[in-house]
């Protein structure tokens, strides 16, 4: 609690701190001074207030006299082997605001928690002043009133006047059957509202664990079907293996053991037999190169999926007299999980081989690109065509139709004799984009 400055305290207070640290006043005679400085040690020993005298930098106690050191239970000597907060509790909230208060205004007040010899607490009035003692040290002379005693008295007032209130109320009630009746009734109507509440609490608590129990249960459901998908996962993935061997390497070599089987028995092209087998066998050796490299994605990986099937179709025209045409958005590499981009991939693979093939296509068209809800892949092509329903057993459009139904898609192909074809696998968004995957 801030207060103003006591401005006619500061001569008496200075001359107390010089003449317990053996100074005079230099600005008096020095037979007076000794008189002064004297009384003044003398009022400050026998004052009937409790004073204590502190460097103000480390709180280190330089005086108290008989009035402190029989408020806090200390000897003089004791007293002086003290710190200022000691016998204050420090890290207390209103110490810290009177410290603070006594550095900005240079005095401060307030009610604060004295710590005495015994461990006690007491509560007390302090004031404190701070001066500029010899060489131009602070200090602080800080007065202690107890206000245990004050405490007291108000609290037995207060008592007294709650004893007072109390009989006025029980008088008055008393004065009035009725009253009585309704102030029972009353009780017992909080007691069935009480009562209510506990079995609603209780019952909220029951569904609680209820809750609980049922959302554990669907944790585990859920982490058994994540296993299960995992294995799922895993066992497509063997599939797709297979069927990239059946369709592409295993043929290759089935080739390669028919010439070589033509190369033992006939000896007149046996050297043409045998160039024709080490042809289907480099072509196998590159099938499987090309497996392996599509198994870990790196191309898809680091161009994008628009950008490998690009290449792809590149790479083939040149060695095949075909014109392949892509219309591609390659914003969508950025949203397709990797497992799609690479079924793509392979979609599109199976389907050109099977236009090399059988086709006899002068020009093919891949269109891939996004709607409102859907992923679409369009490969068509100007070839012979064929009957989509004496050819639909196929093991290469069984291999599209299955990549197209992991993801929930689905894959139609469109062709007559002489009209050409053309595939179109279409897949949902949520079930192709990374955030789904």
């Amino acid at each position: 609690m801030p207060i103003s400055k006591p401005n006619n305290l500061i001569p008496s207070i200075k001359n107390i701190s010089q003449s317990l640290n053996g100074h005079p006043s230099s600005n008096a005679k020095k037979p007076q001074a000794q008189i002064t400085n004297h009384l003044h040690q003398k009022a400050f020993d026998h004052s009937f207030l409790p004073n204590i005298i502190t460097i103000v930098s480390n709180g280190k106690i330089l005086a108290a006299n008989h009035a402190a050191g029989k408020l806090l239970g200390y000897s003089d000597k004791e007293l002086l082997s003290k710190n200022f907060d000691e016998i204050f509790t420090p890290f207390e909230g209103h110490f810290k605001g009177m410290l603070k208060q006594r550095r900005t205004a240079g005095h401060a007040t307030g009610d604060l928690i004295v710590i005495k010899k015994n461990g006690k607490q007491l509560p007390c009035q302090i004031t404190s002043v701070v001066f500029t003692g010899d060489n131009h040290i602070q200090k602080a002379i800080t007065t202690l009133v107890d206000r245990s005693e004050g405490i007291r008295r108000q609290s037995a007032i207060d008592m007294k006047k709650e004893k007072e209130v109390a009989a006025e109320i029980i008088f008055e009630h008393s004065k009035s059957d009725a009253t009585l009746t309704r102030l029972h009734n009353l009780e017992h109507k909080l007691d069935e509202e009480i009562t209510a509440k506990e079995s609603s609490l209780s019952a909220s608590l029951i569904q609680l664990k209820l809750f609980d129990k049922e959302r554990k249960s669907e944790t585990k459901l859920k982490a058994i079907q994540i296993a299960n998908a995992i294995s799922e996962a895993k066992q497509l993935e063997r599939s797709d293996l297979g069927k990239e061997l059946h369709d592409n390497v295993n043929q290759l070599l089935a080739a390669s053991r028919i010439y070589m089987d033509l190369a033992i028995r006939n000896t007149e092209n046996r050297k043409d037999n045998i160039s024709r087998s080490s042809e289907y066998t480099l072509t196998a050796i590159e099938e499987i190169r090309k497996l392996a490299k599509g198994l870990v994605n790196v191309a898809i990986k680091n161009v994008g999926l628009c950008v490998a099937i690009k290449k792809m179709t590149h790479d083939l025209m040149q060695v095949c007299p075909i014109k392949i045409i892509c219309k591609m958005d390659d914003a969508l590499h950025t949203r397709m999980s990797e497992k799609f981009e690479l079924d793509i991939f392979r979609i599109v693979q199976e389907q050109l081989n099977n236009i090399i093939k059988h086709a006899k296509a002068s020009r093919v068209t891949i269109d891939l690109s996004q709607n409102e809800d859907n992923i679409v892949l369009s490969i068509a092509d100007n070839g012979i065509g064929f009957d989509v329903t004496k050819n639909a057993d196929g093991i290469g459009i069984i291999n599209i139709k299955s990549r197209a139904a992991f993801y929930k898609g689905k894959a139609d192909i469109i062709s007559k004799s002489g009209k050409g074809c053309v595939l179109t696998a279409t897949f949902p968004i949520e079930y192709s984009i990374k955030e789904t995957l």
